[in-house]
């Protein structure tokens, strides 16, 4: 078994790398997964919990529903890259390289996602020992992953601590811990944050989570002093958990556009081979649409942080531009072909329909329907895999589950779900002008 003091030489034998994003053009470094890729995520309960790690997959799913894509959660709660466990916690904290062979590299990943810190420095002070044994299992994580396996690794810095959602789990502590965490405990992660941000290459992605969730936090207390997304002052709640996605996401480059049809109604003409049997009649237009889903996002998060990260731009542009129609209302229905006659959707001005309208909005669009079901079976599975996992390790031995790739009987209606849809859309005008 390694130790910590095994890999005391590290922090000297692996100098950092100079900062950069490694990202300059969407199309040109996008460092998006590769058809057949396998992604193992690592972390602590953050990671365990899950949601940010469906979010990605969910993404995936959607946005290249023909690539096979496994995505394999191993986040264990209460663990550390350091090896640092504080004198009251009822267990010593697992260290992610007792456990690497076995659920890292014996997996054959692509890439390794890596997500370490808020246990790390114990929920203490600041202090150099603490922080060197920390860049010390950081960095031999990155070696052992470029050493024992062919993947590449993608870190994320830890998201921070919210003081304002301190809850003391032990009043009568002697000693700062989980259980009573000293107060400007989120100090100490901006620092192991601003070092791992210093790690960031061409060749070595850093996702600043901890800047993500303190910045929207902030914005958000503009207008709300009280608000969080961790209730427990740690772990961050379905938003919280939406911001580390969509930084890894964006660390990645990920591709923001699902689908921008335009239909001109006047000409018949569309900038898309996905819409067929264009008609127009008495003021009518219809057409069928092959359409793809959009990500879905979780009916958890908060609809105005969303909104002010402005996921329906930057990763989720979904729109219909229909021009060409004269002044007025319009009720715009669709239904997936062969389910029945189009239901409404909404009502929109010609000049709205004109600019665009974001479907990502509609809640019963079939397509943003049919990609609720997606997250909502993903989230189901993955949660059962990932409960199945841990049980089977409790006695320190191997996994005993079924390899990835081999739950294709459990993947494989998921993915049939994520493919393109055909839609039949109806934009009709409103005789009574009334919304």
């Amino acid at each position: 078994m390694i130790t910590p003091a095994a890999v005391f030489g590290f922090l000297g034998l692996l100098a950092p790398l100079p900062f950069g994003s490694g990202i300059s053009d969407q199309e040109s470094s996008s460092c998006i997964p590769s058809d057949g890729n396998r992604v193992v995520v690592i972390g602590d309960s953050i990671t365990q919990a899950g949601d940010y790690v469906v979010y990605v997959e969910a993404y995936l799913l959607t946005r290249f529903p023909d690539r096979q894509i496994t995505v394999i959660n191993h986040g264990l709660s209460s663990e550390t890259a350091a090896g640092t466990s504080e004198p009251d916690h009822p267990f010593p904290r697992p260290w992610i390289h007792d456990r690497f062979d076995r659920d890292v590299t014996k997996w054959n990943p692509d890439r390794v996602v890596a997500c370490y810190g808020m246990n790390d420095g114990i929920y203490h002070p600041f202090a150099p020992e603490r922080f060197e044994a920390y860049q010390r299992g950081i960095l031999l994580l990155i070696d052992r992953t470029r050493t024992d396996t062919t993947a590449r690794i993608d870190l994320l810095t830890p998201p921070p601590y919210d003081p304002y959602r301190r809850q003391v789990g032990d009043p009568d502590a002697r000693e700062f811990g989980y259980r009573f965490p000293v107060v400007n405990y989120d100090e100490v992660l901006a620092r192991y944050a601003a070092w791992l941000r210093s790690l960031a290459d061409e060749n070595q992605l850093v996702g600043d989570a901890n800047s993500a969730l303190t910045e929207h936090v902030e914005a958000r207390r503009v207008d709300r002093v009280s608000y969080s997304i961790m209730p427990d002052g740690i772990h961050p709640n379905p938003t919280g958990h939406w911001l580390i996605a969509q930084t890894l996401l964006k660390a990645w480059n990920a591709p923001a556009t699902v689908a921008e049809v335009f239909l001109d109604a006047s000409t018949l003409n569309t900038s898309s081979n996905q819409i067929q049997q264009i008609e127009r009649s008495e003021g009518i237009v219809a057409f069928h649409w092959k359409s793809p889903l959009p990500m879905p996002i979780d009916p958890r998060c908060d609809p105005e942080s969303i909104r002010l990260e402005q996921v329906a731009d930057l990763l989720n542009r979904y729109r219909l531009t229909v021009t060409g129609l004269e002044e007025g209302r319009y009720r715009l229905l669709a239904a997936e072909s062969g389910t029945g006659q189009p239901a409404p959707m909404t009502v929109v001005t010609a000049a709205e329909l004109a600019e665009g309208i974001d479907l990502t909005t509609l809640p019963d669009f079939p397509t943003v329907l049919a990609a609720q079901e997606v997250l909502q079976a993903l989230a189901f599975h993955r949660s059962a895999q990932a409960r199945a996992w841990r049980e089977s390790i409790k006695d320190g031995g191997p996994p005993d589950i079924p390899p990835p790739g081999e739950d294709d009987d459990l993947m494989q209606p998921i993915r049939e779900l994520c493919q393109p849809r055909e839609l039949l859309i109806r934009i009709e005008p409103v005789a009574d002008q009334a919304p």
